[in-house]
């Protein structure tokens, strides 16, 4: 029996990892990919507050956000009409939209622990969730695009 337990990080786990085909491969990078920002976030939102410290970034990022995620649904739409997208789209899918995503959830992060009621404030937080939002619209649309107009699991850009 203890011949058949796996031991953690074994070379066995490894040769198993790359022995699989690319659907269940994918889907564990996937995961695991989710997993770590899910604790990255856990962990963010369990610091202790720092005052205002960080508030002279809130709104540079705040107004990035809502850009970026604008912009990136704008070129994500592009995509459908241009003769060679394949360049743009690990542009867009890489870089634009994750830094939408990234300035919103620092905005909303910075101002986490405030519980005033200025407005710049609920504006800034506001511009931050539009921003997500639209990168996250702009992100489904990119990986649409993807899966309509390429094959699986070949390679893109």
């Amino acid at each position: 029996m203890s011949e058949l337990m796996i031991q953690p990080f074994s070379m066995w786990n490894i040769a198993v990892f790359f022995a699989m085909t690319d659907g269940p491969r994918v889907t564990l990078q996937v995961l695991a990919s989710l997993g770590l920002v899910a604790a990255v976030l856990f962990f963010m939102w369990k610091l202790p507050a720092s005052g205002e410290r960080f508030y002279g970034w809130g709104p540079p990022l705040a107004l990035m956000s809502a850009w970026a995620g604008l912009i990136g649904v704008v070129f994500s739409l592009l995509l459908w009409i241009m003769p060679m997208p394949d360049l743009w789209v690990t542009a867009i899918l890489l870089v634009l939209d994750p830094a939408a995503i990234c300035a919103g959830t620092l905005v909303l992060w910075i101002y986490r622990h405030h519980d005033g009621i200025e407005e710049t404030i609920y504006m800034q937080r506001t511009q931050a969730r539009i921003g997500i939002t639209l990168a996250m619209v702009a992100v489904t649309i990119g990986y649409v695009f993807v899966m309509t107009h390429k094959d699986p699991f070949t390679p893109v850009g």
